[in-house]
């Protein structure tokens, strides 16, 4: 019996909205790479009919798909262009189906599968599947192996662009490892599903037609917006594609899904019809937009992408990845949080490119996730001083609640329980936070800096009773006679 764990995904809206009793609807999601100008079908200048299509392809509802799916894949040879015919694709049901079907067709148990690091978490699941050994590198370790590590590994699997970090293999790079990797006898597969919103001229599509080492994946459900609809082709030799086109499910793809991918190939253009570059112009207008708002806040990083999300470092940030993207799940954001990526380690999230409407509700978001954690960890503190009976003490150059930093003065308590009190008489006051929203700043409050005043405040939540009760009784008898 196989060892194998469920992988993460985005796009998980369904299970969100059950989770809080909400409608899919009011969910913005970030977590998964979806076009963000939606679909072909309401694209003005596409000239597209949704129901059209689908109303047609009903008509056929009564009969089994033709099994060689020749018009599909004529389509998907002309959208791609470069003598690429028909024969040289093979039509699958979402990319994870076609890489499955390479897999199956060429891995045997003990053979050494590499891919980049970090990547999908699908290519390491269906490695394992097939009982595959897995080495894993970073992109750029990985285009300059060594002869003796590409004699040995059966297969490499690079995502150009990669998954997560959005980073775009050049095309003559690329070419010139394919061609390594075929001198070797090692079978390159590339996943392309996401080039279209980067640069097109940057595939390798092509090559797989005198390369038989050579295997390129392709999205559809993706780029158009439309992951219920699930639809990827590949390409490859001849040879390789009449093994691959034998070895796969028969009637893997249904009536309507390949009428909608038939209309979508046929738009006139390709990979540069108007809806595409309208696309890619938008992204990228975006995501530079996107970038630029995280780079003004402190504790994130962006990482440089070429397509339709952006890695982000947060190692600096008071909460990790794990409680960033929890507290925005809280209210009806998904972000993809990325410690599957990275080994566990819980420093990167992830963010697709969406309207600009619904980018800036994430960002004021942020706010109120840094004010709820920040009073979860006050009062996890205020225990942990209570119960060591007030040893507890903090230098306020180290306390992690910003506005609060400022040098020069200690305290007991490394927050304030009453944070936040709303009462300017003690000093504190609203102001603008770096997201563009607003935080109450205690920077030029100094009442709980009187070691007299911190003891008797202390003093009162040590009592017994409640907390909460010990909380609001400490401000009224001790702090407000002050102010």
């Amino acid at each position: 019996m196989l060892a194998l764990q469920a992988r993460k995904h985005g796009g998980r809206t369904h299970e969100l909205a059950m989770r809080f009793n909400s409608a899919e609807s009011d969910i913005l999601d970030f977590s998964s790479n979806m076009n963000p100008l939606g679909t072909p079908f309401n694209f003005q200048s596409s000239n597209l009919d949704l129901k059209q299509v689908v109303l047609r392809s009903t008509e056929r509802i009564d009969q089994y798909p033709d099994n060689r799916y020749l018009e599909l894949r004529k389509a998907a040879a002309a959208y791609i262009g470069h003598n690429v015919s028909a024969d040289n694709i093979i039509p699958g049901n979402g990319t994870c189906e076609l890489l499955r079907l390479i897999m199956e067709t060429v891995v045997e148990e003990e053979d050494i599968v590499i891919f980049a690091s970090p990547s999908s978490g699908e290519y390491r699941h269906i490695s394992e599947v097939f009982g595959a050994r897995i080495h894993s590198f970073t992109t750029d370790e990985l285009l300059h192996l060594p002869k003796m590590t590409l004699n040995k590994a059966k297969v490499i699997i690079i995502g150009n662009p990669n998954n997560p970090t959005g980073q775009l293999i050049p095309r003559d790079n690329l070419s010139d490892f394919a061609q390594k990797c075929a001198e070797h006898g090692t079978l390159l597969i590339v996943d392309e599903s996401a080039i279209e919103l980067a640069d097109p001229d940057m595939s390798i599509a092509e090559l797989a037609l005198d390369n038989e080492y050579l295997f390129i994946i392709r999205s559809i459900s993706n780029i158009t917006a439309m992951p219920g609809t699930r639809l990827a082709y590949g390409i490859a030799s001849l040879p390789l594609a009449n093994i691959l086109n034998s070895a796969r499910l028969s009637w893997n793809i249904g009536v309507t899904d390949e009428a909608i991918g038939l209309a979508f190939l046929s738009m006139e253009g390709g990979p540069h019809s108007d809806y595409l570059k309208r696309s890619r112009e938008f992204i990228k207008n975006e995501r530079e937009y996107i970038v630029k708002r995280f780079s003004g806040i402190y504790g994130f990083d962006p990482v440089k992408s070429s397509t339709n999300y952006i890695l982000i470092d947060v190692k600096d940030l008071f909460l990790d990845s794990v409680r960033l993207s929890e507290g925005l799940a809280l209210h009806g954001i998904l972000i993809r949080e990325c410690s599957d990526f990275f080994d566990g380690n819980k420093r990167y999230v992830r963010i697709s490119v969406r309207q600009r409407d619904d980018f800036e509700k994430l960002i004021h978001t942020l706010d109120v996730v840094f004010a709820e954690t920040s009073r979860e960890d006050a009062r996890e503190k205020l225990e942990e001083t209570i119960e060591h009976g007030g040893s507890s003490c903090a230098g306020r150059g180290t306390c992690e609640y910003y506005p609060c930093h400022f040098t020069g003065q200690d305290c007991t308590f490394c927050f304030c329980p009453f944070y936040a009190c709303e009462e300017e008489l003690t000093g504190g006051k609203w102001i603008e936070s770096s997201t563009g929203g607003q935080v109450w700043s205690c920077e030029h409050c100094t009442l709980l800096h009187r070691p007299k005043v911190a003891k008797m405040v202390l003093d009162a939540l040590m009592a017994d009773g409640d907390t909460d009760n010990n909380i609001r009784r400490a401000w009224k008898e001790i702090i407000e006679p002050l102010l």
